[in-house]
This record gives structure tokens, sequence and C-alpha cells, in this order.
């Protein structure tokens, strides 16, 4: 018996060696898996940005699409990758110039690779003045600060305006600043004789704009320095229009003036039989558009100031209000009185609408809406063609403040709700608002500047 239980033995053993012998012919395969689950951003500094100032989104196509404060620096950025798979290229935690796309790309154990698209771009800035010596940046995505400026003087009558780099506004100081975008630095100052209660035309490097003390100035732009300057003959709060080498505003005397821009010499004047307080005169298509406290909106040849003609506004006053043309019709609006909406070419009234809304600012025209503020404390979204109330916002009280619509997203300041605003154009629906702290009247209309 015993040398079969030992054969016995020795083939149990042998089976049991091969069968616990790992089998090498068919390996595990290895992961195909390759993502990348989060991407986010460091700055130059290395410091983090808050998490309300990063939008990130990742698309099904393998793009990623990350947009950031204003003025963020692009070029030297610290991508923060989770991701799954065996390595992403450029890896996490690496500075990079993230100003053009760059590719991120994933490989997975299995060696299969797959790409993301990732876009960086900064978000566009609003920018406006208030009647507490202010100014304001705001991220135009989010309603956050970029920056503000304790300057002298109220910025409330002013529209600022963006040229060669250097946003230029007016104040009741009597002082026209430049200030740079990006900081609020000021880079240009102007100190004319008397409160600047509008806003200026800069055009082929002069600077034209009207003062409280009777006096229209053109001041260079290289230099800051006086070119020329006129008297107006009283406070001359119109915004100046230039056009063709002639600088078109209306004076405290009543008058409308067209002055040749190199030498300030009278080219023509009209009697407007009312003052204007700041509205502007529309130059298009060779003819001046103005209105005044007559009660009358004016159309004026522009090269010689005749009177094309003249169309009443139901014995309210449209000295604060600057018209606005779109497809052929002009509108504007009236103190104590309503929006009013005429044929460019005939002054014939095409609807009234807002009946006994004081509307001062500027109407403001985008997809066949025109939007304004009225004084009964509400933003408003009229139908361009008919004047039909399209809807209304009660959230705010303009103080004369303006609607601008800049990429998608209508801008426009509170006033005594002490906010600015951003809104959905279409619906009236609030995106954010601002606090603007103890301001009660902000700029006529805010600006904006894109992103990169």
């Amino acid at each position: 018996m015993k040398p079969l239980f030992y054969t016995l033995s020795i083939g149990l053993a042998v089976i049991a060696f091969f069968s616990c012998k790992k089998d090498h012919s068919n390996p595990t395969p290895l992961s195909s898996i390759k993502s990348i689950d989060s991407f986010s951003v460091k700055k130059a500094d290395g410091t983090s940005f808050n998490l309300s100032d990063i939008l990130v989104t990742i698309t099904a196509g393998d793009t990623i699409l990350v947009t950031l404060p204003p003025y963020t620096d692009l070029t030297k950025l610290t991508p923060v990758i989770t991701f799954k798979g065996l390595s992403v290229s450029p890896a996490s935690g690496v500075t990079l110039d993230l100003s053009s796309p760059v590719g991120f790309t994933v490989a997975a154990a299995a060696g299969s690779k797959l790409t993301y698209t990732v876009i960086v771009k900064t978000r566009g800035a609003v920018y406006f003045g208030t009647n507490d010596n202010r100014f304001f940046a705001v991220d135009a995505g989010t309603g956050s600060l970029v920056w503000k400026d304790s300057l002298a003087g109220e910025f409330q009558y002013c529209v600022p305006q963006l040229v060669n780099g250097v946003i230029y506004a007016a104040s009741t100081s009597g002082i026209v600043y430049g200030l740079d975008p990006a900081s609020g630095a000021v880079k240009w100052q102007f100190q004319a004789g008397g409160v600047v209660a509008t806003t200026p035309a800069i055009v082929n490097g002069t600077v034209y704009f009207g003062s409280d003390d009777h006096t229209f100035y053109a001041v260079d732009l290289a230099t800051a320095s006086l070119k020329w300057k006129f008297p107006s003959g009283g406070p001359t709060d119109s915004g100046p229009s230039v056009v063709n080498g002639i600088v078109y505003f209306a004076g405290g005397d009543e008058n409308m003036y067209a002055l040749d821009a190199g030498t300030g010499s009278v080219k023509w004047k009209f009697n407007l039989n009312g003052p204007v307080a700041m509205a502007a005169p529309l130059v298009t298509n060779g003819v001046v558009y103005i209105g005044s406290r007559s009660d009358s909106l004016y159309a004026l040849d522009a090269a010689t100031g005749s009177l094309k003609w003249s169309a009443r506004t139901d014995g309210f006053t449209l000295e604060l209000s600057s018209p606005t043309i779109n497809n052929g019709v002009i509108y504007i609006g009236a103190e104590s009185g309503s929006l009013f909406a005429f044929d460019a070419a005939t002054g014939v009234q095409q609807w009234k609408s807002l009946t006994f809304q004081s509307v001062y600012d500027q109407p403001f025209v985008y997809n066949n809406t025109v939007y304004v503020t009225a004084d009964d404390g509400t933003l408003d979204a009229v139908n361009a063609q008919t004047g039909a109330l399209e809807w209304h916002n009660s959230a705010i009280y303009a103080n004369g403040a303006g609607a601008i619509v800049a990429n998608g997203t209508l801008y426009v300041g509170g006033g005594g709700s002490r906010y600015f605003y951003a809104f959905d154009p279409a619906t009236g629906n609030s995106k954010w608002k601002f606090s603007t702290g103890n301001a009660l009247v902000l700029s006529f209309r805010p600006l904006y500047i894109g992103a990169n």
C-alpha cells in the first residue's frame, strides 16, 4: 500500500502546484479611462481666486471655458487639475501663458489620449460715477468691485467714454479726468473755470465741453492745454457733438451753436426759444436734432442751421433728454411728460408712451425695444414700433440714469435705490446688483468695456 499512497501523494502535489501557478496567457487589460474632472487656475502670485470670480464650464466637445475678473494677467496662471488617467500634460501646478487656447492632453494607462482645449478669458467691466465724489469699475459678469476712486466733484451728469485706452469723465468740480481702466489711476486732467455737468466729446485729439462759467472749451488731448474757448452766453451743460469738423452744442443763452472745431469761430446759431439743460444734440445724415424747454423738438440743417421742421410735445420740456435715432425714428423723453417717437424726416409723431412719467435720460434702442428710466421709479422696456409697454421693473429709482445693453446684458444705475443693476434685457429679471453706498445719483449712462 505504501508505494500506491506515495504515488498518489506525488500526483496530488503536482496538480496543486500547477493549479496555483499564475496564468500569464490572459493578463488583466490596462485602463482606457482618461478625463479631466475639474479645472481651475491660480493667480500669478500663487493665490487663489474667490469662488465667485472664476467661472468654469467643461463642454461635451472637450472644451474648457474659463472666465476671470477684468484685467487678470492671463500670461502667468497656474492650472489646478483633477483628472482620471495615467497623466496630464501640461501638468497641474505648472505656471503657463493661457492668453491663447492651450491643449491639455490626458493619457490613459492603456496608451490612448484625449486632448481638451482650454480657453481662458477675462470678463468685461462697467464704469460709472456717482454724486458722492466716487467713480467705480464693476465686473460686468458678476457685479463684483474691480476698483473705486475718490475724486473731486460729482459725476452724475456725465457719460464716461473710452478713447485710446483712457476713460474720460467730467465732474462738477470743473475737472475733466482721464482714468486708467484697469486701476482707476488718474492719467490726464484739465481744470475748467466752473462746474462741468456734461459729457465731453473727444475727436481728433481734442476734448470739447461746456461749463457753468459760460464758456465752451477745446482742450488738446496730448498736452491737456487749452486750444481755444468760446463765450457761450450762459451755463453750458449740453453735451457737444462733433461731425465733419464742426462742433455742435446748445448754449445757456437758448441758442444752438455750430462752431469750427479747429478755431472756435461761429458757423451758425439758431434760437431754440428756451434753454437746454443737459440734452446733447444728435447729428446724423446732415441734420441736427435737439429739444429745449420750449416743448419742441427741432430738426436743423447741419450745414446752415436752417429749420427743417419742429414738433411739439404737449407742453413738456425736452431740455434734459438727448434724442436717439433708430430706423428713421427719433426717440426722446420729456420732463413731467412722456416718451415720444417722431418720424426723423418729417417730424410727425409716431406714438407717445409712458404718459406723465418724467424721462430724463437718453432712450436706448436694442432689438426693437426702447429702454428708458422714469422718475416714478421704474425701468421701462417699450416696443420701438408701437410704444406698447413690454415690461417694467420697479426695483430702481433712476434719477436720470440711463440704460445700455452690452454683451446681452442691460446695465443701469438705480439712483435712489443706492444700487447699480444688471438685468436681462428680454425680461427685466435681475442678474445682479452692486451697492453704491450712499450715492443717490449715478452717471447718465455707464460705460461698458468688453473682455479681452
